[in-house]
């Protein structure tokens, strides 16, 4: 239960943000208030002081957040009565649901409703506007008011009308998914001053429904496990967590006939006994982290925050991102090794100014509708996450190729793929949403904790650049797949010298081939470029070098020769740099002993080898052509 310490440590050290509004994503979130719950209301009519209508509209999407004052059992409720304080759904606040065609079982949610708000007005302490509004409900002519103001609308049987056919909807059926019966209803109240906030944005109505529902709500007191001190407890934990529709929680203890703690303990308190405050200060604090900076893949949100200020890195940013969101300068060259150092010491002034000590890294899924779990947690001190974030980037990188945006040119330069790359690159970006969720998670201990990339990961991505061919897909380039897997298999040999810059003291025996695979690649692809001239890339011949890609890999001295073969008509011919080709070729072929130059299969080290060679011909002819220029 460390991580419910935590996160009620993160709501406490930042209630100044409570149901102050902030945009993230085009969607307004906040933090909660204790006791409350955020719904999103379809609906919503303005009173008098006295409790009267004044007038009533259809609330568009991205206006309908509403803070909901809720108790702890219509907090958790599912198809029985529990009615919400102030705002809540037609079923609940109309007394004339039934009369206008609703359904007859909810006869009773009305009265549920009206009981339940005369014992808040009852309290001696109640807002006024929590009086008007229930003077008003308890009148009984909800839906007829919205039937007057056209908001609802009534079919020829005065029922409400809970389908729309033709193409132009109402707006009621623009913005309710299903029933238009089930719409939510927020109330408000004719302001008094030019600054007071709308009912559901007023905080000292939030100090007073928790002022109340602590005097008539809380009864049972014990030792908190979680706090240690003598409090109100709940066995009714956070639901919708992930978002308004997520009934799955992290913590359960309502089933007294399952398997939930049969056989272990009587009754769910001895189980685990957590303060209610406490519980609703951890939940309300992972969903506003969740919803201002988390990232999610299928059903899996993966969490960074710090306990004293929430914002921090992204642990799955590219290096590029990194540098960035850092420096917030535009990156114009390729990556130096102190650019990054700059970065993250960069990052590290900052929380340090902010004084973050500690950094918690959560990932959570359901497994079922109804049980959510916490799959990866870790805590770190700042300058041991900074230094495990830095490492990853600099034993993890290779040439990358990204778009300026102002220049529109492509910039290559020497870094670390994002982790959504990393994901599409190894499974392809068609690939399923639970599979892509599993390999998020399993790389996060490698960027986070130093852990080494898994070898099943290194062979998956591997077995697709064996085939350059199968590469059809606009969406990715074999190159840009090539380059994330030579990443990955230099971050696998981490510490065994290996660098993004061709070695040509390293006789390796995979990285000899890799070679020697690269200079037979770039010399017929610039012949055929020249004879080709005119065609469009692929209009053009692929080279014997990608055609026997995968058949080299398996059988790479037997494949070498087909290869050489090939390459001798060229030689003949005379075409362009064949001597330098030659002698390269050479070159490498004598530093592969004849008992290496064998059919034993060639490693993923051999792709290393391959794009080193390439880039390095290719940098050795941009180089030539600046230096023609400045002549």
């Amino acid at each position: 239960m460390n991580w419910m310490q935590q996160l009620e440590q993160v709501y406490s050290n930042n209630e100044k943000y409570v149901g102050e509004f902030e945009e993230r994503y085009q969607q307004r979130i906040t933090l909660l208030p204790v006791s409350h719950m955020m719904q999103n209301a379809q609906i919503e009519i303005l009173l008098s002081p006295e409790g009267n209508f004044i007038e009533a509209k259809v609330v568009h999407k991205e206006h309908a957040r509403t803070i909901v004052p809720v108790t702890l059992a219509s907090a958790n409720r599912t198809s029985a009565s529990a009615p919400h304080f102030l705002h809540d759904k037609l079923a609940y606040v109309a007394g004339d649901y039934v009369a206008f065609g609703g359904n007859e079982k909810r006869a009773a949610y009305y009265n549920d409703y009206i009981n339940q708000m005369q014992l808040w007005v009852n309290d001696r302490h109640v807002p006024q506007r929590v009086q008007a509004i229930y003077d008003y409900v308890k009148k009984g002519t909800v839906i007829a008011d919205l039937v007057r103001e056209k908001v609802l609308l009534v079919d020829n049987q005065n029922k409400i009308m809970t389908k729309w056919t033709d193409k132009e909807k109402p707006l009621i059926f623009q913005v309710v998914a299903g029933d238009v019966l089930d719409a939510f209803v927020r109330f408000d109240v004719l302001h008094t001053t030019y600054d007071e906030p709308a009912v559901w944005e007023d905080k000292k109505l939030f100090d007073a429904y928790i002022a109340f529902f602590n005097q008539h709500y809380l009864e049972e007191q014990d030792v908190c496990y979680i706090t240690g001190r003598q409090v109100a407890l709940t066995s009714q934990h956070g639901a919708r967590i992930r978002n308004a529709g997520d009934m799955s929680k992290l913590i359960s203890s309502n089933d007294s006939v399952g398997y939930t703690y049969r056989g272990r303990f009587a009754k769910p308190s001895e189980a685990v006994q957590i303060g209610y405050e406490v519980s609703q200060k951890a939940h309300h604090a992972l969903r506003w982290l969740m919803q201002r900076q988390s990232m999610y893949i299928d059903s899996r949100y993966f969490i960074t925050f710090g306990i004293e200020n929430p914002t921090i890195i992204d642990p799955f940013e590219s290096s590029i991102g990194l540098i960035s969101s850092s420096t917030n300068k535009k990156y114009t060259a390729e990556i130096e090794a102190d650019a990054l150092h700059q970065a993250i010491k960069g990052y590290k002034n900052q929380l340090t100014k902010d004084k973050v000590k500690n950094i918690i890294v959560i990932a959570m899924d359901a497994a079922t509708s109804g049980r959510l779990a916490i799959v990866y947690y870790q805590q770190f001190h700042t300058d041991l996450f900074l230094d495990n974030i830095e490492h990853w980037h600099n034993t993890c990188k290779w040439l990358q190729f990204i778009k300026d945006e102002e220049t529109k040119k492509v910039l290559r330069i020497e870094g670390t793929p994002s982790t959504y790359r990393i994901v599409e690159a190894v499974y392809g970006s068609k690939a399923d949403p639970r599979i892509k969720k599993q390999l998020y998670t399993r790389l996060l201990p490698c960027i986070v904790e130093k852990k080494p990339i898994p070898m099943d990961i290194i062979r998956l991505i591997f077995n697709r650049i064996k085939n350059p061919a199968s590469f059809k897909n606009l969406t990715e380039s074999w190159e840009g797949v090539l380059n994330v897997a030579c990443a990955l298999v230099l971050k696998l040999h981490e510490g065994e010298g290996y660098t993004m810059a061709l070695q040509k003291d390293n006789v390796t025996r995979d990285y000899l081939f890799g070679r020697l695979l690269g200079v037979a690649e770039v010399m017929e692809k610039r012949i055929l470029e020249d004879r080709e001239k005119g065609k469009k890339d692929k209009d053009r011949r692929s080279t014997n070098a990608t055609r026997y890609f995968n058949a080299f890999i398996q059988n790479p001295a037997r494949t070498w020769l087909v290869i050489r073969r090939q390459l001798q008509p060229y030689f003949m011919r005379q075409a362009i740099d064949v001597e330098y080709y030659a002698m390269l070729l050479q070159q490498i072929e004598d530093q592969i002993t004849p008992e290496r130059m064998n059919n034993q299969q060639l490693s993923p080290l051999f792709i290393l080898g391959y794009s080193s060679q390439i880039q390095d011909m290719y940098k050795k002819k941009e180089d030539v052509s600046n230096d023609n220029i400045e002549e």
